[in-house]
């Protein structure tokens, strides 16, 4: 009878150890299939996040918006301008200054070699936000080329959380008092409220409801512009084009309007 017992329990005691085994392959089982999830959510983020234009032609707005240009810092590299306006490329927006004391190295260069080549002329100043706007104004205005009939200045605002340059955890009110200092000085020295480049994210944190009365240039690599901002004029749509005459990628852009409108962007 004692034997019969012990059999009996060593059957349990199997059965037992099968029930936690089970267990355990299906704890391991729900850790792959999160894992697996989780990374096919990073891939396709990563994929969203990516441009999804790369040329002037790749759009489906090539036959909507005739008036194209780039963006460009010593980021880019070598450029043949005369090569860009020979492919229609109408304008171009040049990195001049950042902050209070850079001054992009390229600049000068860019400026003389795109204008020979025909192309009306820009320049930007990338805002920096723990610096004081109307330092940022002093320094654009003594670095920056702004001539007769060149783009008007344009204001480069690009917020990050994770971006020490953003200054993101300065607060917003104290952001905006510092870009209103920086906009304000350009506009009584130029006569001109500068263009403000931004995105979605920071339109709507720091740009929709206090600069009513700048032109919008608005980033959106994936779709037209649907922001709220009936003052949008400038579209830029790709970090990543590839176009003849560059060797790195370039920032490319859509004007909304006509030729003919396009004069408003300019200087008199």
């Amino acid at each position: 009878m004692a034997k019969k017992q012990y059999r009996k329990t060593s059957r349990r005691r199997k059965k037992k150890k099968s029930g936690k085994s089970g267990r355990i392959y299906a704890v391991i089982g729900l850790l792959i299939a999160a894992t697996t999830l989780a990374l096919a959510c990073i891939i396709f983020l990563r994929i969203w996040q990516r441009d999804l234009f790369h040329s002037f032609e790749q759009t489906p707005y090539s036959d909507k918006y005739f008036v194209r240009g780039v963006d460009v810092s010593h980021h880019n590299s070598f450029i043949d301008w005369n090569r860009l306006r020979k492919d229609n490329v109408s304008f171009a927006y040049l990195k001049s200054t950042e902050g209070v004391s850079h001054i992009d190295r390229d600049y000068i260069r860019n400026y003389r070699l795109a204008k020979e080549a025909g192309l009306k002329v820009g320049a930007y100043h990338f805002f920096r936000f723990r610096d004081e706007g109307k330092r940022q104004a002093e320094h654009f205005i003594k670095h920056a080329k702004v001539l007769p009939q060149d783009m008007i200045p344009a204001i480069d605002v690009e917020h990050s959380d994770v971006n020490v340059a953003s200054g993101g955890r300065a607060k917003r009110g104290e952001i905006i008092a510092e870009l209103k200092e920086l906009e304000h000085s350009l506009f009584l020295y130029y006569g001109k409220h500068p263009l403000i480049y931004t995105n979605k994210d920071c339109y709507k944190k720091y740009i929709e409801t206090d600069f009513s009365l700048n032109p919008i240039w608005i980033c959106d690599l994936h779709d037209e512009p649907n922001v709220a901002a009936g003052n949008w004029v400038i579209w830029q749509f790709s970090h990543t084009g590839n176009i003849p005459g560059t060797v790195n990628d370039i920032d490319l852009n859509y004007y909304r309007y006509s030729f003919y409108e396009f004069r408003t962007l300019l200087m008199p």
